[in-house]
């Protein structure tokens, strides 16, 4: 498995972006948020992580510019009837928060909303999908507003690093939401760190 490519973002397109590995252009298919992200780093050195399809007749990259995009993407293809291409227009039209509050929620209608996928579709992701998804803003540890807003900040730093958003709220919910913003994101990388061997 091909975990992630670094290259010189040779091209780009609505659907498709190539990366120049060495003179070895990768063509891989991507979602609109994450060629939103890219689109302007034509010329550049970019990383995106990836995923191999493989059917009888075609072998074919995805990639996606965050972790969590692909992990969501490798759930979502695991739903019979939804394949990569489905996936990644729900992850076009849905950002990952929003598509795990809609499962959450059990709102088929907005995860219908993505281009090729139909109410009937919706409803059997979210119906094989409820028990594997977690992760959202809704289930951060309940406290004051102002507490929500700061927690919500720590999820989406350290998710920038590549720390999966369901396992910093797992820590946080262990934490004193009243702590101060740095205080939060310092003491949840110190328990990251520790039960990851890091």
């Amino acid at each position: 498995m091909i975990h992630f490519i670094h290259g010189t973002l040779a091209d780009i397109k609505s659907d498709f972006a190539v990366i120049d590995c060495g003179g070895v252009g990768f063509k891989l298919g991507i979602s609109v948020a994450t060629g939103a992200k890219i689109s302007q780093k034509v010329g550049k050195d970019i990383l995106l992580y990836t995923y191999m399809a493989v059917s009888e007749d075609n072998i074919s990259l995805y990639g996606f510019a965050e972790e969590d995009e692909l992990e969501l993407f490798t759930k979502l293809i695991s739903v019979s009837g939804i394949g990569p291409k489905a996936a990644t227009a729900i992850l076009g039209t849905l950002s990952p928060d929003a598509l795990r509050s809609a499962i959450a929620n059990n709102d088929a209608k907005t995860i219908s909303t993505a281009p090729g996928v139909g109410l009937k579709t919706a409803q059997k992701l979210i119906i094989e999908l409820k028990d594997k998804i977690t992760g959202t803003s809704a289930e951060l540890p309940a406290s004051a507003p102002k507490d929500n807003e700061k927690l919500t900040q720590v999820v989406d730093t350290l998710a920038v690093y590549g720390f999966p958003r369901g396992t910093v709220i797992d820590v946080l919910k262990r934490l004193d939401s009243s702590l101060p913003l740095e205080e939060l994101i310092a003491q949840t990388l110190r328990i990251l760190g520790k039960e990851s061997g890091r």
